[in-house]
């Protein structure tokens, strides 16, 4: 009887450490990664890891044209819905994670010569992150390269402070009494006019009507977007608001963020979306502006063109 009583314990022990194997892996949401991939002739090919996941794109960018045909679509059928290859651009949609142990090899040959000849990746899942954006640079790049980028980055960074400062200020402010304080509603009203359709979609659609609203010191579009049966989720970004001078020449007033109540707009889905900015204070003849709403990446949005400041 003792020995008995003995056994049940280790049974028991047994038992609940192959419930805990079956258990199945919960895996929470993935951070996105975009990351630049520098390859050096001088050291020996090696295969480089690109993290994949299910339902997520991968975009590799090439600076250098490729070979379509390098790429075995046939290996990466099993685990990938899309796999789009362009001169200098490669696209890859999971169906799938991919498993441990069974990780494809996805090679691309450079067109022409030069070195080095190819890059590999092996394909693999991981829990805490996925490669949405992969830049490969064939060629190193150069100190002055390298300088203009970061020159650009600062700019660019500038530019959003100063809209965050401006809506830092204007949190503050709230309600009809703010805008009236701030400025943004003057006597002289609120007066609205209509633009036409956007003049160019980029995997998204705007249907009217887009009413700009003018007042005082303020500037707002309102307008509703619908995200394409079958797309990808549409998340909200940052408008830029670029102002065009009559001779040609371009410059980005403000970037601010997109107003919408839903935190991303699903696939066959509609919103509502404000966007916000602040006129220029001097505006030479002639100058009119360009409005753009992108998604959180950049690459999904509308574009309107010849606005009225």
């Amino acid at each position: 009887m003792s020995r008995f009583v003995s056994v049940i314990p280790v049974v028991l022990g047994i038992l609940l450490g192959a419930v805990a194997v079956a258990q199945p892996r919960v895996t929470g949401v993935r951070e996105r990664k975009a990351r630049q991939l520098t390859l050096r002739v001088e050291e020996p090919p090696v295969p480089h890891p690109l993290h994949v996941a299910a339902a997520e794109v991968t975009t590799l960018t090439f600076d250098a044209p490729i070979e379509p045909e390098s790429v075995d679509r046939a290996a990466l059928a099993p685990y990938f819905s899309r796999v789009a290859v362009h001169e200098d651009v490669v696209v890859l949609k999971a169906s799938m994670d991919v498993p441990a142990g069974k990780e494809p090899v996805l090679t691309v040959r450079f067109a022409g010569a030069g070195a080095p000849e190819r890059v590999t990746f092996v394909l693999s899942t991981v829990e805490a992150e996925v490669d949405s954006q992969v830049e490969v640079f064939r060629q190193g790049r150069s100190a002055q390269d390298l300088g203009k980028e970061l020159a650009d980055l600062r700019a660019r960074c500038a530019v959003t402070e100063a809209g965050i400062a401006t809506l830092r200020a204007r949190c503050a402010l709230s309600g009809l009494g703010g805008a009236v304080l701030s400025g943004a509603i003057t006597r002289k009203g609120v007066a609205v006019v209509y633009l036409p359709n956007p003049s160019e979609s980029m995997g998204l659609r705007a249907g009217g009507p887009h009413a700009l609203y003018r007042s005082g010191t303020a500037r707002a579009l309102a307008t509703r977007l619908f995200n394409p049966p079958g797309s990808d989720p549409w998340v909200p970004g940052l408008a830029r608001v670029i102002a065009q001078t009559a001779d040609g020449r371009a410059r980005v007033l403000q970037e601010p963020p997109l107003l919408m109540h839903e935190q991303r707009l699903e696939a066959g889905a509609q919103a509502f979306v404000v966007v916000e900015w602040q006129p220029p204070l001097e505006t030479p003849p002639g100058t009119h502006l360009t409005l753009e709403l992108w998604d959180r990446e950049g690459k999904r949005g509308v574009r309107w063109e010849q606005v009225s400041p």
